[in-house]
């Protein structure tokens, strides 16, 4: 099978790239000759005029590549929200005629908009970009449920992320690299700092947690509300318990796992099986978390995760201190993901994802 990926940029925050990166380089050993081309911004500021100007050339661009090459199957690398819908929506037109079938590999959804009342603008595009392409790639079943809801006549498939672990050498970093207190259990919170990613609802179930135990919680994330979260932080006296580090990467980030204890990420919304789960499992670290999405088809209550429901910082609290007050589940919780974690391997993932494209392609 000959594949043209359209992938973001390097450089762009997030987990796209290397996933995409990572997926093409395992794709090939098994037969599938890649062509990557990058697609979208180039940087996570441009100006509306640097962002139009952008994607007329990058349109350009993919249509040369169309006309001098022949694919069995273009694969959009994309989320599924309103800038990239305005960004994929003109492509799918642009180039439908020539292109050989098209599936959107949707790394993250805005599936329950289009399940529930409202949303006009949103549908519309949404069933516009599923008439243009011949198939959409999700990452949970949950996704898959509600999409094929919206579009019973849409080709919805679910597929699994490749993750590449960080290996188990020492932390090169410290506790006392991030000011972090020996002698206490480390709570550790990977995300954008906004409310959907239960952010606040973790910030208020820490004094629950402190009148009963000792801990820290490090916070590694960057985001529009990273204002709000400070003065959550002051005002409620949290200072000496908590670690608002912004955004980490590389070793920093590698390190925060391997000193944590536990893992918490108390989403509203998922985004398929978001990266920081398949890190914290490779960490061997027991995880808190909602049960949505990826983190329901892949994480088992007490074996792997402790679920709780979204919006309920009581409910948090209460695993958080079922977790620290029982050192025996933690190992063994952290042991079963780290042995789960091997389901997310390039080679398997890419073995099934091929068999994906190529059902696509043929139907």
């Amino acid at each position: 099978m000959r594949a043209l990926f359209l992938v973001p940029w390097p450089g762009i925050r997030g987990p796209i790239p290397r996933i995409a990166a990572t997926l093409i380089a395992a794709l090939r050993p098994l037969g599938c000759e890649v062509t990557a081309e990058f697609w979208g911004r180039r940087s996570d500021c441009e100006s509306p005029l640097q962002r139009v100007m952008g994607r007329v050339l990058d349109i350009a661009k993919v249509r040369r590549t169309l006309a001098q090459g022949r694919y069995d199957v273009m694969v959009i690398h994309t989320a599924h929200d309103p800038p990239a819908m305005a960004r994929d929506l003109p492509l799918l037109v642009a180039t439908r005629r020539q292109s050989p079938p098209v599936v959107l590999h949707l790394h993250g959804s805005q599936a329950d908009a289009l399940v529930s009342p409202g949303h006009r603008l949103i549908k519309a595009a949404s069933a516009r970009l599923l008439r243009l392409a011949d198939g959409a790639l999700v990452l949970s079943t949950e996704e898959q449920r509600q999409w094929q809801h919206f579009a019973p006549w849409a080709n919805i498939r679910t597929v699994r992320n490749p993750y590449v672990g960080a290996g188990d050498a020492p932390p090169a970093l410290d506790r006392a690299a991030f000011g972090i207190p020996c002698g206490v259990p480390l709570l550790l919170f990977v995300g954008r700092l906004v409310a959907a990613k239960g952010i606040f609802d973790l910030l208020a179930a820490l004094p629950m947690v402190l009148a009963r135990t000792g801990c820290h919680l490090l916070v590694a994330g960057s985001g529009e509300q990273a204002a709000l979260a400070h003065q959550a932080v002051a005002r409620s006296g949290l200072g000496p318990h908590v670690t608002l580090a912004g955004y980490l990467q590389g070793e920093p980030l590698r390190s925060a796992y391997r000193l944590a204890d536990i893992f918490v990420l108390p989403s509203y919304h998922a985004e398929g099986f978001p990266t920081v789960l398949a890190e914290a499992m490779e960490a061997g670290l027991p995880i808190v978390t909602t049960r949505l999405r990826g983190a329901a088809d892949h994480l088992r209550e007490g074996e792997n995760a402790l679920f709780v429901p979204p919006r309920d910082p009581t409910a948090l609290g209460e695993a958080l201190l079922r977790l620290l007050g029982d050192v025996s589940l933690r190992a063994r919780m952290g042991a079963a993901n780290r042995a789960a974690v091997s389901q997310f391997s390039p080679d398997v993932v890419a073995r099934e994802y091929l068999e994906v494209l190529r059902q696509i392609v043929q139907r």
